[in-house]
């Protein structure tokens, strides 16, 4: 007979975490009447439990307002948290699955200046090992021909982008590489209102990628990533589910980054 498995929850201190869950962003103080209401904890018990995270610096209370709010300790929490993210460490976590379910490769690129630089790539099992030999991390790309470049130059002003074209004067990497700024801008923009972005042989005639951005805690892109196959495969009937599934990777690696979209 199969055992059930033990529950180790602990009830008070799940009450309590509860309760500071409801600190998410949206509002920043409560009373102890909407505390107990959107909690559902009693209002003897809840004023316990406020009480509790007050004496120990996890909430603070306005004698004034009769509010309360977070307190410096949640602060020094996160702060302790975010200084050891590791963005690359987390992003191969989802891109490794990503790979081996797509049967393709993934990669995972930040910004320099005005380059494209891949830090981190995954590369499925069944790709030859002659093929992986050719693959590597480090490269360099123009920001304009790539979909994870277009994404980063979706983050500034429509000034910022033709200021960058200024000074990088577009050149012809395939004969698919869309080199006229006012298209460029225009694909720029596109990116900027789909949060999304197709390379279709811009920078490697053959090969098409599925891109989308990666945001940290304060809603800053910080890197991107992109699913890379042959045009006939990344164009096939299953593009949409790509689509899908890139958008959900980069979702995931946000959303452990501390990203909360709005």
């Amino acid at each position: 007979m199969k055992k059930e498995p033990r529950d180790y929850t602990i009830t008070a201190l799940e009450r309590g975490l509860k309760v500071l869950m409801l600190f998410d962003g949206e509002k920043s103080s409560y009373t102890l009447t909407e505390l107990s209401q959107l909690s559902g904890i009693g209002k003897s018990t809840m004023l316990r439990i406020a009480y509790t995270f007050c004496e120990n610096g996890f909430l603070t209370f306005d004698e004034n307002t009769r509010r309360y709010s977070l307190g410096v300790c949640v602060f020094r929490l996160g702060m302790a948290k975010m200084n050891t993210l590791d963005f690359r460490r987390i992003a191969l976590r989802y891109l490794r699955p990503l790979s081996r379910e797509t049967d393709m490769i993934c990669y995972l690129g930040v910004r320099q200046e005005d380059m494209l630089i891949m830090v981190e790539q995954v590369v499925p099992s069944s790709v030859p090992v002659w093929a992986q030999l050719m693959v590597r991390t480090g490269g360099e790309t123009n920001l304009y021909a790539t979909g994870i470049g277009r994404l980063f130059l979706a983050q500034d002003t429509d000034e910022e982008v033709a200021a960058y074209l200024d000074r990088t004067a577009p050149k012809q990497i395939t004969p698919e590489t869309v080199t006229d700024k006012q298209k460029i801008l225009a694909m720029v923009r596109c990116a900027r209102a789909e949060e999304f972005d197709v390379n279709q042989g811009e920078s490697d005639l053959y090969i098409a990628s599925l891109c989308a951005p990666i945001y940290d805690v304060n809603g800053r892109m910080v890197a991107g990533i992109s699913l890379c196959g042959i045009k006939e495969q990344i164009n096939g009937a299953n593009r949409s589910e790509y689509e899908r599934m890139v958008r959900q990777t980069a979702a995931k690696i946000s959303e452990q980054l501390g990203y909360m979209k709005r």
